[in-house]
């Protein structure tokens, strides 16, 4: 079973990695995942996904989690411009410190359930991420989305292996509400996906989404369209994603899962809630919702 044995399963939170993100030194890690030596992109890397852990673990403890020596860890921290790593844990701690104390509950629950069945370990995970979503910067960011969405001339969704199925539900979730929605990854691969995409420009908004493992394509089909003019919504687990490092709008689902590489749930409840933010945006999505079901009523089972 996939345990960390000095951490447990440690559960993640979106809105952790997003506050932490969005500091002055949030931003500064951010920077070293491209500019900074391959040890300091690893670290970073570790730090943006994860910053609950560093915020209540000692230098060794972060050492043995990141595969990081602890003097790697330490120069990397004056580089940063902080005295030492006990100042940047405190540093960290404090722009996430709210989420601590509950996130540490859980993670020795979770930890104590090393003997328990998979199944039992894999919904337990999945009920404390879909609680991490349940948080305001995540309903101002799918708020946000909601708005590019409405005043997209065309949305262009994307994705590719599990993700790929993902994309596929949140094109066919829009398609009943507005027009121009194309979902990028159908048929064909991604010499297909790529001819297909080259249409989107200016006014356009693409939707990636990228969970672990990653798909390379998916970041490289976006930032071309970013090169032509389109605006990127970018769905993702963490801010040192691929995807967060060159979108306009970035909305975090968590994927870690104790057994598997990882969970497509919390993405999954991502998209079901961008879609209901976005049907209940205008009244015009209803009237279209109740056309809908009226077509499709004698097509259902039990219907006359």
């Amino acid at each position: 079973m996939k345990i960390d044995p000095s951490t447990g399963i440690r559960p993640w939170s979106a809105g952790a990695a997003r506050d932490f993100a969005d500091s002055p030194l949030g931003r500064q890690v951010a920077a070293r995942l491209t500019e900074g030596s391959r040890s300091q992109r690893g670290l970073s890397d570790f730090v943006l996904r994860d910053p609950i852990f560093v915020a209540t673990h000692g230098i060794e403890d972060v050492s043995r989690a990141s595969g990081i020596s602890a003097s790697t860890i330490s120069r990397y921290v004056r580089d940063l411009g902080i005295e030492n790593y006990a100042a940047f844990r405190a540093a960290v701690a404090e722009r996430v410190h709210a989420l601590i104390a509950p996130i540490t509950k859980l993670e020795t629950r979770l930890a104590q359930g090393d003997g328990a069945p998979p199944a039992g370990l894999s919904l337990a995970s999945a009920l404390t991420q879909m609680q991490a979503l349940q948080d305001a910067p995540t309903r101002d960011a799918l708020t946000g989305a909601v708005t590019l969405l409405r005043e997209a001339r065309q949305v262009w969704v994307m994705g590719f292996g599990l993700s790929a199925h993902l994309a596929a539900i949140l094109a066919l979730g829009l398609q009943p509400y507005r027009d121009g929605i194309v979902n990028v990854v159908q048929y064909g691969g991604t010499e297909v996906a790529a001819g297909r995409l080259m249409s989107a420009g200016p006014g356009d908004v693409v939707v990636a989404i990228a969970f672990p493992r990653y798909s390379r394509d998916v970041a490289d089909l976006a930032k071309v369209a970013g090169g032509m003019g389109a605006r990127l919504i970018a769905i993702t687990d963490s801010p040192a994603a691929p995807l967060a490092q060159r979108c306009d709008h970035l909305l975090l689902a968590p994927a870690q899962h104790p057994v598997l590489s990882s969970s497509c749930l919390p993405g999954l409840a991502m998209i079901e809630a961008l879609l209901s933010e976005f049907l209940l945006s205008d009244p015009d999505h209803l009237d279209r919702a109740a056309r809908l079901a009226n077509s499709m009523a004698a097509y259902l089972s039990g219907q006359d």
